[in-house]
């Protein structure tokens, strides 16, 4: 409830627990008061990321909220999580992919990056998790990847995403209405 209400570090769920106490003793027994963030880090430290990615998926594939009519729209994008950094081991930022299905203000799912990858190995990756028959599919212009667009289209979906620099010939094709093939929108 604390990261649903802004909270993005142990320090400030225990902030936000102290002062919500009240509140939560309605619903929760908390003989020992709002947990501390040792105890909020050491739960988290104490997660396998693998298995609580498995049962959240699932607990999303109960869900099924996606299956309205035009199967919705899933927007995959990457983000560098604050403070997960650690400089005595040299480990970096924990960078992490997500899709994020927008009618529903839900998170399907989550991949985490490798230490020396980044987004573009992430995709394919995250995409294989979902069910996208139906969905249209945004990506920023990391995404912009024939092998990215190729999954999107073999689970079903379509796509729409953003060329920049990074695909110089399609941003060029995209731009001199002379180039463009009859499949491509602007």
């Amino acid at each position: 409830m604390a990261l649903v209400c802004g909270a993005d570090d142990a320090e400030a769920m225990q902030a936000w627990g102290e002062a919500n106490e009240d509140w939560l003793d309605r619903f929760l027994e908390l003989p020992h008061g709002a947990p501390t963030q040792d105890v909020f880090l050491s739960v988290f430290g104490a997660l396998d990321p693998d298995r609580l990615g498995t049962v959240f998926r699932s607990w999303v594939q109960l869900l099924d909220t996606r299956r309205s009519e035009g199967g919705g729209q899933i927007a995959v994008d990457g983000k560098t999580n604050r403070r997960t950094f650690d400089r005595a081991t040299d480990q970096p930022p924990l960078h992490m992919v997500s899709a994020w299905l927008v009618e529903a203000g839900l998170v399907l799912g989550q991949v985490a990056t490798d230490k020396k990858s980044n987004e573009i190995t992430a995709i394919p990756e995250l995409l294989d998790l979902l069910d996208l028959d139906g969905a249209t599919v945004t990506i920023d212009a990391m995404g912009c990847q024939k092998a990215i667009a190729a999954a999107i289209v073999d689970g079903g979906g379509a796509y729409l995403v953003a060329v920049k620099d990074n695909q110089p010939t399609l941003r060029r094709d995209l731009a001199d209405p002379s180039r463009r093939n009859g499949h491509l929108l602007r």
